[in-house]
């Protein structure tokens, strides 16, 4: 045997071991996966923060000072747009923050006052009722009667004692998730050149040059087919939002602006976001108008047909180079397989995966074509 073939046979047998040992200990391989994955969810976080504010800081690096041969600019040229990168993501944020809490403030006052009023009607109801009715009721619906319902209703005190020390360690968890992963992505973002030098010299651990160029190949198609989709996302949830105004501004919907400013935030998920936005919308409008929050429902479905059938698939599908009917595949597909993920990640996949197989079938024709004139 030459030395390919024992390494292969070496593969084949450590492949065999690999797989025979995941069936007999598959309990605690999963531990240790979950465990991996916990202990990598920060680099993740980062990872991705790092992906989406590159858009904005290369786009700035290409317009600071392009042709400046000063050596100060050249070095201060990244660190500035990448400060600047977070500035606009954080002002835009505090921007939103400020301006749909506001509303929401106004909305958390008007349901408090309808609650308070409902209060107020219950009391006095109960105080026209006849003596026996009225102390049987609120005997009934003390305070520490309801408390000790609700108390076992989750178990106990030691339960409830339980899920609040486990929510403030999962609240604590993806905190110091998110902090550090901010820290990891400033660094992937100032230090991007070495890090695609790691990864390239990385690359060349890979054997064969044909393979190799593959796998970057792939790598580069998939880096365009999620970053054009994330420009047409954008694209589609300000058009959305902007559609959402204006026709609440026409029907005279309250708090019209705030409601087309989350629906355009929370159609950033494909399909699904926009309903999201939408029930918070109806709810906000509840608080004023019951009757108008039934019309905003009417009119988020008329709005999310024309939206879902005209304008995510052609502007995204253009984007991303897929027809409109392997747009709509690739959400109901990635949401039924993978859940929210597989809807947030179904089209750029999809996209990826029909681009390369497209090249892969052009370049057989290539292939087929010079046999046929031999």
């Amino acid at each position: 045997m030459n030395k390919h073939s024992i390494r292969y046979v070496l593969i084949l047998v450590a492949a065999i071991a690999a797989a025979a040992l995941i069936v007999v200990r598959f309990d605690g391989v999963c531990e240790i996966f979950s465990t991996v994955c916990q202990a990598l969810q920060p680099l993740a976080v980062g990872a991705v923060m790092a992906y989406l504010l590159n858009f904005i800081a290369a786009s700035l690096e290409s317009r600071w000072f392009p042709r400046s041969t000063n050596v100060f600019v050249a070095k201060s040229r990244r660190p500035i747009c990448v400060i600047l990168a977070i500035a606009a993501v954080t002002l835009a944020l505090v921007a939103l923050i400020t301006f749909v809490g506001s509303e929401f403030k106004s909305v958390g006052s008007a349901i408090i006052n309808g609650v308070s009023e409902g209060a107020t009607m219950a009391s006095q109801a109960i105080a026209n009722l006849p003596g026996a009715e009225k102390s049987m009721i609120l005997n009934d619906a003390t305070w520490s009667s309801l408390g000790e319902k609700a108390l076992a209703a989750i178990g106990g005190t030691d339960q409830a004692l339980r899920i609040v020390a486990q929510t403030s360690g999962e609240v604590a968890h993806v905190t110091l998730s998110i902090l550090l992963g901010m820290i990891f992505a400033l660094y992937l973002l100032l230090d991007k050149d070495r890090v695609h030098a790691g990864a390239m010299r990385l690359a060349t651990l890979i054997p064969s040059d044909e393979v190799r160029e593959r796998v970057l190949h792939a790598c580069a198609i998939t880096n365009d087919c999620f970053s054009r989709f994330i420009r047409g996302q954008c694209i589609e949830a300000v058009i959305l939002g902007t559609l959402c105004a204006i026709g609440g501004t026409i029907l005279h919907f309250p708090y019209a602006a705030s409601i087309g400013l989350i629906v355009g935030v929370t159609s950033l998920i494909p399909f699904a976001g926009a309903w999201i936005g939408g029930i918070m919308g109806a709810a906000m409008i509840l608080s004023q108008d019951p009757l108008q929050a039934v019309q905003f429902i009417i009119f988020l479905i008329i709005l999310q047909q024309i939206e879902g059938h005209l304008i995510y698939p052609n502007v995204v599908g253009q984007s991303v180079g897929l027809p409109s009917i392997w747009v709509f595949v690739a959400v109901i597909a990635g949401g039924s397989l993978f859940g929210l993920l597989g809807v947030l990640l179904g089209v750029p996949v999809i996209s990826t995966v029909r681009t390369l197989l497209m090249e892969h079938f052009a370049k057989m024709d290539e292939e087929k074509e010079p046999a046929k004139c031999s």
